[in-house]
């Protein structure tokens, strides 16, 4: 029979803060069930496979794709975005020292660069229109204030938060300089790109915002998530 951790071993095992496995189990990542109190218990099973996937998947220097291939986005625009994934994945390297970026140790990045590829790949939807707006507005707001949370868990006052907003903003906007390079039958109109990535930002930096200024923690209505 599979025995079950609290969120305080849980986060031991894999080395990263409490708010981190919250997280984790509100999005997924990681199996939970509840005790009659309220209490967060996750199967020592799934935090083990998770930590054998984190260790083989290591913090390899490759670029790996991060942008989503499906039949209704064009070619130019996931080539875009494989641009924006690229320059992105760089950037970061010259920010180790970012308050914002140390924030995270090794195995916490590999989970942050998935977000990243989550939020490119909203970002490719949200240039083309392509789904619910409700819906990738709802999926945006909910991986923006995942991400502010994590930062708040860590100390990391809101301007710190808000400065790497700022950095993956001017990523975005200097690539779009390099969309028309792609061979596109009709290249879409940059500044048509800077105000699709302006609109997305705010929303990212107003959830961000919103999050921190928000009594929400992400524990159990009782605090007691040990």
């Amino acid at each position: 029979m599979d025995t079950h951790l609290t969120v305080s071993e849980a986060a031991d095992l894999l080395s990263v803060h409490v708010g981190t496995i919250r997280r984790w189990t509100d999005d997924g990542t990681l199996p939970e069930v509840r005790t009659p109190g309220g209490h967060r218990r996750i199967p020592a099973s799934a935090v083990e496979r998770l930590r054998r996937e984190r260790a083989d998947g290591g913090d390899a220097d490759a670029v790996e794709s991060v942008v989503p291939t499906t039949e209704d986005v064009a070619l130019a625009d996931q080539a875009w975005a494989e641009h924006v994934a690229v320059h992105a994945r760089y950037g970061v390297r010259t920010q180790t020292e970012a308050p914002w970026s140390a924030a995270f140790e090794g195995g916490e990045r590999i989970h942050r660069r998935e977000t990243g590829r989550q939020l490119v790949g909203l970002l490719l939807r949200h240039v083309g229109d392509h789904g619910s707006a409700d819906a990738r507005g709802a999926e945006l707001r909910r991986l923006a204030w995942g991400y502010a949370l994590d930062l708040k868990d860590r100390g990391l006052p809101l301007s710190q938060a808000l400065q790497a907003t700022l950095f993956f903003r001017d990523i975005l906007t200097e690539s779009t300089a390099y969309y028309p390079h792609f061979g596109a039958d009709e290249p879409r109109d940059p500044v048509f790109l800077v105000r699709k990535v302006n609109e997305f930002m705010n929303e990212v930096q107003m959830t961000i915002a919103r999050a921190y200024e928000s009594d929400a923690d992400g524990v159990d209505a009782d605090g007691a998530d040990t």
